[in-house]
């Protein structure tokens, strides 16, 4: 059995004067991982989402995939009445979570500034329906 590590990330306000980077996620070598309130807000949201569509037991299933020259991640996530979300990481150089009116849509896109937070987030979609 394979056993991947997720440490829940603290919500940070970023101060006035720091300057705002592409990353959805603050990932240092040493510390903990941090986002700010609004990526917080939008993961709320589209965990929300996510609980109010699948029943536990959810199977996850990630699959890596190139589409021109943008890295990707397939996340189908599918419980077992059937019912299923999808959702495509792409690394694009920008952070884009779905708004509230995409969560309708079978497939939602996310836009990842890069590969760490591509696999951070792949991670935390795993910890979602961990139990």
């Amino acid at each position: 059995m394979i056993k991947l590590k997720y440490a829940q990330p603290l919500t940070q306000r970023p101060a006035p004067d720091d300057t705002p980077t592409p990353a959805m996620f603050r990932l240092h070598p040493q510390g903990e991982p941090a986002m700010t309130a609004t990526t917080a807000e939008r993961l709320k949201a589209m965990e929300n989402a996510l609980r109010s569509r699948l029943q536990p037991p959810v199977t996850i299933t990630c699959n890596p995939h190139r589409i021109g020259k943008s890295s990707c991640v397939s996340v189908h996530l599918e419980d077992s009445r059937g019912k299923r979300a999808d959702i495509l990481l792409t690394q694009e150089g920008r952070a884009g979570l779905p708004l509230d009116h995409e969560f309708d849509s079978p497939r939602w896109h996310v836009n990842v500034p890069d590969a760490a937070d591509m696999i951070f987030l792949t991670l935390w979609v795993n910890e979602l329906f961990k139990d």
